[in-house]
């Protein structure tokens, strides 16, 4: 990239800093300036053509400039979603979705935030888009460094793991020199067999894993069916002693009842045993004294 080039990205880099409204007039005074200067003058017409970012993404380049610690997060993020994806873990994917999630609504929020500070109204719709576009940016590489460099003019959108779409979504390409319409450089075809092959192979992954979630589902299946026979095979010895344990509970009321008419004959015997132990007591005692007596009337008559 030539010195000029490099100017111009400067130069534009510092007016996408300003807020959308204020952009306009700053860029036609940047093309003016840049006009009387020699060393300049060949960058006017470009500055001049400069597209006003949307709010969107003026919204995204200031939280990756003004967060960028917070901003690295959310790419690292992606970065280990990335690699998650290739090894097929299911489990993780599902781990780091969750965090996903989190990590672009608290995104989305804090872009938010910047855009309030410098008076940049998000409408509800470009909210949306301020988290499709961190989404774009945590799922390709080149997206990112799109939003890095601060030249990024609409927001991005992201279909699954396919290579994000930056035709037009930057101020200037990556080497500083507006393409001429209707050519289609070797970056661009590149880009497109690239994004090709990728598609092509985030396809195979998807259907791989589709496939091993398939046959872990059949697998828990049989897993799940073996565990309810064994279950109803317990349950049926339960049944079957429980059947046994209550005949010999009848049994044993059965006799217990019995024992209990017995004892209760033995209670009726004892009773009637002791009253007539009392009344031969009784006898006895009358017929000791009886005795006695005559025994008396005999010695007094010698």
């Amino acid at each position: 990239m030539t010195d000029g080039q490099n100017e111009l990205r400067a130069i534009a880099r510092s007016l996408y800093e300003l807020p959308p409204s204020r952009f306009t007039a700053a860029r036609n005074e940047a093309a003016s300036e840049a006009s009387k200067n020699p060393a300049l003058r060949a960058l006017a017409p470009t500055l001049k053509r400069l597209p006003k970012a949307s709010p969107t993404a003026w919204a995204v380049t200031a939280l990756a400039r003004d967060d960028a610690e917070f901003f690295d997060s959310l790419l690292d993020l992606g970065r280990r979603q990335r690699e998650a994806q290739s090894a097929l873990d299911p489990v993780e994917m599902r781990s780091l979705g969750a965090d996903r999630q989190r990590l672009v609504a608290d995104a989305s929020s804090r872009a938010r935030e910047l855009a309030v500070r410098e008076g940049v109204v998000l409408s509800g719709s470009a909210l949306i888009e301020v988290g499709q576009t961190l989404q774009a940016a945590m799922t390709d590489e080149d997206a990112a460094a799109a939003v890095r460099g601060g030249l990024l003019v609409r927001g991005l959108t992201v279909s699954g793991w396919e290579p994000v779409a930056l035709a037009g979504a930057e101020a200037l390409p990556a080497d500083g020199v507006p393409e001429p319409a209707g050519r289609t450089t070797g970056r661009a075809r590149s880009r497109r067999a690239n994004a090709s092959e990728a598609a092509t192979e985030a396809a195979a992954r998807e259907r791989k894993q589709a496939e091993d979630l398939a046959w872990q589902a059949v697998d828990d299946v049989a897993v799940a069916r073996a565990r309810v026979a064994e279950v109803d095979d317990t349950l049926a010895g339960l049944a079957e002693r429980r059947t046994e344990l209550e005949a010999e509970r009848a049994e044993i009321e059965e006799q217990l009842r019995g024992v209990e008419a017995d004892l209760a004959e033995v209670y009726r015997d004892t009773q009637l045993a002791n009253r007539e132990k009392k009344s031969a007591e009784r006898d006895h005692l009358r017929a000791t004294r009886r005795a006695k007596q005559a025994q008396e009337k005999l010695d007094q008559h010698g």
